[in-house]
């Protein structure tokens, strides 16, 4: 990595203390435990995210931007632990030649402690390994003694081991992919890793970002003229932050009942049965009014493929088969990539393209489809 401030190279055996050797100056991020994000590299991410500070991203917009893109890795099943060995049988031969080399050995031993009364050393170690044969002969053949006993002990034990296997297998199979949704990095990780350092080295937040919490919402100027549903408070805290509802007039709301009567909307969600089925909602609890799409469509997700942030939801397949069934119009590749418990954030989406989406859906709500040799409308409030 380079230092953020002089530039200079900065091999990892020297980056000690997280200070620079050639300016003396600290730096707030060591790639090393920040999985290869470093100062300038946050700085890129900041300003290209932001569009050259045209657009104020939050700070959970940036935890997401640094998400893995693609379809995380299906987690491999395990079988349950505690499978017994099955038991293994000396056979006759083995037997007889322990019993003869370990009597032959004892013999030798006492030959050796009678005759020759200068070799106790070597007649006690020959002795006992010549004991340890014997003992070894004796274990075995009383374990071929109650060989019926043992293996029909082993069998029911091993009964018992495919019979959890098997409840484990029918219980799993009851559920999508068992993997969860939590990101690659916690909120909790982030702001110990990242924005901590950050604001202990730089005073506070990178330059364009803000934290979700403090955004305060806007007021629009005048009676509002559309609304906005969003179950996502960082969405929502994104576009107050960039003047979104003042100007468009807009009011903002989380909740379908929530929606005030007689204004168009627009709906921003995720791609998940979740954020389709609120867009169903809001057209039937509106039905006389436009309701635009705004959110992230589940084939845009499909076909991104390795460009957007796919998660994995641990759900049961059966009520989730139901939910798809109130979800009619879905193409085969959709309702299979669904089926399988997959989703994509909105919060995923770069922010520049997400107000994108969100002006262009509050045009087509406020002034319907403008194109060639159209009326001419008003220009939206800015």
């Amino acid at each position: 990595m380079k230092c953020p401030r002089c530039e200079t190279e900065l091999p990892g055996r020297i980056r000690t203390g997280r200070t620079c050797w050639s300016c003396q100056q600290r730096f707030a991020l060591e790639p090393k435990y920040t999985r290869g994000l470093h100062d300038l590299r946050l700085r890129r991410t900041v300003e290209r995210l932001g569009d050259g500070g045209r657009v104020v991203l939050t700070v959970q917009q940036l935890r997401w931007a640094h998400h893995e893109r693609g379809r995380p890795p299906i987690r491999p099943r395990r079988d349950p632990p505690g499978r017994p060995d099955e038991p293994r049988f000396e056979g006759v031969g083995v037997l007889a030649f322990c019993l003869g080399m370990g009597a032959g050995l004892v013999a030798v031993a006492y030959l050796l402690i009678t005759r020759l009364p200068a070799s106790i050393i070597l007649a006690a170690v020959v002795g006992l390994f010549g004991l340890v044969m014997l003992g070894a002969m004796a274990r075995d053949a009383f374990r071929l003694l109650r060989r019926g006993r043992i293996r029909a002990r082993w069998e029911l034990a091993e009964r018992q081991w495919q019979l959890r296997r098997e409840l484990q297998r029918r219980q799993e199979a009851a559920w999508t992919t068992p993997l969860d949704n939590r990101p690659d990095w916690s909120d909790a990780e982030f702001r110990s890793k990242v924005l901590n350092p950050w604001a202990e080295v730089y005073g506070g937040l990178p330059d364009g970002v803000v934290e979700d919490a403090a955004v305060r919402p806007s007021v629009p100027d005048g009676p509002p003229v559309l609304a906005v549903l969003c179950p996502d408070r960082t969405i929502t805290a994104f576009l107050h932050a960039n003047t979104f509802a003042e100007r468009f007039r807009a009011v903002l709301v989380a909740a379908t009942a929530e929606l005030p009567d007689g204004l168009p909307v627009i709906v921003l969600h995720d791609a998940s049965p979740q954020g389709l089925l609120l867009l169903r909602e809001a057209r039937a609890a509106r039905p006389a009014v436009p309701v635009v799409d705004a959110g992230l469509s589940t084939r845009t997700a499909v076909a991104a493929w390795d460009r957007a942030v796919q998660l994995y939801e641990h759900q049961e397949r059966e009520p989730l088969a139901e939910l798809l069934a109130r979800l009619p119009g879905l193409s085969e590749r959709e309702h299979g990539w669904l089926a399988k418990g997959l989703w994509s954030p909105l919060v995923a989406v770069p922010p520049k393209r997400l107000l994108a989406m969100a002006e262009r859906a509050a045009e087509r709500a406020l002034h319907g489809n403008v194109g060639f040799l159209s009326w001419p409308v008003p220009e939206v409030p800015r």
